[in-house]
């Protein structure tokens, strides 16, 4: 199954699967090298679980937490979801974004947010440190990416900047 898994991740450049192929995937000794590294890997104190942000908050009061949450759709410059479809927002919907604050306050150890740039976020977690990183977001452009034609043309009016943003306790 984690080949199954890595196979697909891998295998698409767009957003949820909808891409298209990497170059490695067509050469079979890349692929075969590419999986042998995976049929090697060791990580014995790796510890995968499957639970609900609010039971791994409360199981794991002190450990560190990288978090990456659906967006907040409401009052948003991101209008609409990413996965698995642009137009098609049905994971972000119902995400409890207020319990996660409040969870999230409360926490006593570490951790870094990644979320989009909106009012709720940024009055829920105003007590944070809060970056607003600064990148050019290209999982949406497909083939209108910044490429050489385009450079020597001129043209980069089509760059879409990230409207994300990193909440951090330290």
């Amino acid at each position: 199954m984690a080949r199954d898994y890595y196979f697909n991740f891998n295998l698409s450049y767009g957003p949820g699967f909808l891409g298209w192929m990497s170059k490695i995937y067509t050469d079979k000794q890349r692929y075969l090298n590419a999986l042998l590294k995976i049929k090697d890997f060791n990580a014995p104190s790796l510890k995968v679980e499957c639970f609900s942000f609010e039971e791994v908050l409360l199981a794991y009061p002190n450990d560190f937490f990288y978090l990456d949450p659906p967006y907040v759709l409401e009052n948003s410059k991101m209008f609409k979801g990413i996965y698995p479809m642009r137009n098609f927002p049905i994971h972000h919907n119902g995400f409890k974004h207020e319990v996660l604050a409040h969870m999230l306050k409360r926490h006593k150890g570490p951790f870094i947010l990644s979320y989009n740039d909106c009012e709720f976020v940024r009055n829920a977690y105003k007590d944070f440190k809060i970056l607003e990183p600064s990148r050019q977001y290209t999982m949406g452009q497909g083939e209108i990416r910044m490429g050489k034609n385009r450079l020597e043309r001129g043209d980069s009016n089509h760059v879409k900047q990230s409207h994300e943003l990193l909440i951090i306790k330290e």
